[in-house]
């Protein structure tokens, strides 16, 4: 495309309108424009990008950043090693592409936008029969003051990783601090320190990390794998202010600790929906903040629909209007965009909210809600947890994981799962997503049938493990969470069941003052006089299944007394 795309493209009256214009490139724009492509190869398709990059894997910049990735070309390219540019759209998708091309308005009368090229600041106006809005999201702005400095960003676009990797390869950055302990900000932290060694602070407002989308007590995790590479966690810290000292180097001012000096501050605040351009022209904005769509992905203009981290969504599980900006989500909505507009009436289901994030060695994920936010929303919601491997134990490549299961009491029916380990958590984070877009329950779950094979898994799946655990409650067998601290506890007869060789290698944390029994599962029985009847008795072992069945020797020698701690030691502890 020559250098003046203004002159270009008005230079022709066929350049004046398109069947279909897209205003944005990264990832929901471009799916719909190639999808409409595929289907009607007749339709005239443009797409303007505001900036030069398009169509790049923005959930990869961590990856980037760590050098995981070696560069930013392998984020627009396709499987087969082909960089999707303006050639590669027109060519081989067969529509326009105008980057450098910012829309700055909607005339949903005249049925035009005007563009401003980035290049000149010149503007033309260009027509549509359809029009789509994919701009995207912005990096939530600071509520504290926050000085003018290249060692001060955002992490949300190509010249944020560019920017920190451009001062990190010039050894200009030996201390980082992260502002925000969500998504991308736990990543960062895994990028800053395994290739660059640079010293890394995370603050986070909140009481935990990824305060959204897990429970405290599965966030401790994250919070322990931080902790164990180095990183200093600072949570229930808020920054007051970010400045410069004499060198230039910023300095976060914290309420609760010393100022930090560092030589780079990621602002890992979330984003916001992009809506300005929505607003401007009339449209409905929805209680998220994001543009009101219908399940065809409508906008409140019937010729003008919206999609990707611009446009609200609704949950499957409770009907509420959320913001969810996911690059998976945006390729979704693309898809439904395009066949709507060429007459394939087409429902977008909603969503269950599914998460994956990978901090160092530990896999953390979730779907659906979790306990608070469903007790949040009125549901009377109920857990179990569970600590498990993710195949057999004598397999070599075995590991460990955690997950608490969140159900409604009554109905038994599936709210969400959250999953902490390093094991195969992605399979079970998607099973119960698959399971709760169907308003299935505990006893669906239960009857679930898993793919089975050692190096993939047990015999009896994890999950299958959670819902029978459910059942057991429903049985009279009380379980705790590891998070649980009561004085009923911490006064009771604690009995670890598991082997003299385990307890060696791993120590319960035990108080000073707690009473204490270690007696292995196959000497319960004989042994039963070394604990005290009219006593509440809290069994622990590895992961749970001693402990239940411990439970069971207990109650059949008229013990009325017993709990269990769900997922034992590895769930409280790893």
């Amino acid at each position: 495309m020559p250098e003046n795309s203004s002159c270009f493209f008005s230079m022709t009256e066929d350049n004046q309108k398109s069947d279909v214009v897209i205003i944005g490139g990264v990832a929901c724009g471009p799916k719909t424009a190639a999808t409409l492509a595929r289907r009607n190869g007749d339709l005239k398709i443009t797409l303007f990008q505001k900036e030069k990059d398009i169509s790049y894997g923005s959930c990869g910049f961590p990856y980037l950043a760590s050098g995981d990735i070696e560069s930013f070309d392998q984020l627009t390219e396709t499987s087969y090693g082909v960089v999707r540019d303006v050639d590669f759209f027109k060519k081989s998708k067969g529509f326009n592409v105008i980057p450098e091309a910012e829309v700055v308005e909607i005339n949903r009368t005249s049925k035009k936008i005007r563009i401003k090229f980035i290049s000149d600041g010149s503007e033309i106006e260009h027509g549509y029969d359809k029009l789509v809005i994919a701009t995207g999201a912005n990096p939530v702005p600071p509520p504290f003051p926050v000085a003018q400095s290249d060692r001060i960003k955002p992490f949300t676009r190509p010249g944020d990783v560019r920017n920190f990797k451009r001062l990190a390869s010039a050894g200009q950055i030996g201390k980082a601090l992260i502002v925000g302990g969500g998504f991308i900000g736990c990543e960062l932290a895994e990028a800053t320190g395994v290739l660059w060694g640079i010293e890394t602070v995370l603050v986070e407002k909140e009481n935990q990390l990824l305060p959204y989308v897990l429970d405290s007590e599965m966030a401790v995790k994250a919070e322990r794998e931080l902790k164990r590479q180095n990183v200093e966690v600072l949570t229930g810290e808020t920054v007051t202010e970010i400045k410069l000292d004499d060198d230039g180097n910023p300095v976060v001012v914290l309420k609760k600790h010393d100022p930090i000096t560092v030589d780079y501050v990621f602002l890992c605040l979330g984003v916001r929906p992009e809506v300005t351009l929505a607003q401007k022209a009339g449209l409905k904005i929805g209680p998220t903040g994001a543009i009101e769509v219908n399940n065809q992905m409508q906008t409140s203009d019937e010729n003008i629909y919206a999609g990707g981290d611009c446009a609200e969504t609704t949950s499957r599980i409770n009907g509420q209007k959320i913001f969810i900006p996911m690059g998976s989500l945006a390729n979704r909505h693309g898809r439904v965009i395009a066949e709507n507009i060429i007459g394939n009436k087409t429902a977008f289901p909603g969503v269950t909210g599914a998460f994956l994030v990978k901090i160092y060695d530990l896999n953390v994920g979730s779907v659906g809600l979790t306990e608070a936010v469903a007790r949040k929303a009125g549901l009377n919601a109920e857990f179990v947890w569970g600590s498990f491997p993710d195949k057999p134990d004598y397999y070599p490549e075995s590991k460990s994981f955690s997950l608490k299961l969140v159900y409604e009491k009554d109905s038994h029916r599936l709210l969400g799962l959250q999953a902490a380990g390093h094991g195969d958590i992605c399979r079970r984070i998607d099973v119960v997503s698959a399971l709760i877009g169907k308003n299935s329950t505990i006893a669906d779950l239960f009857d679930f049938e898993h793919g089975y094979a050692p190096p993939y898994s047990e015999a009896l799946d994890p999950l299958h493990h959670l819902a029978g655990v459910v059942l057991a409650r429903e049985k009279g067998f009380e379980f705790i969470s590891p998070a649980t601290v009561s004085e009923d506890y911490e006064n009771a007869q604690w009995l670890d069941v598991r082997e003299p060789d385990e307890i060696k290698i791993q120590t319960w944390p035990k108080g000073e003052n707690a009473d204490f029994h270690t007696i292995p599962l196959n000497d319960l029985r004989e042994r039963l006089g070394e604990l005290d009847k009219s006593r509440l008795v809290v069994i622990v072992c590895k992961r749970g299944p001693r402990s239940y069945q411990s439970a069971v020797i207990l109650r059949q020698a008229g013990f009325k007394k017993v709990k269990i701690q769900s997922g034992g030691y590895q769930a409280a502890c790893v």
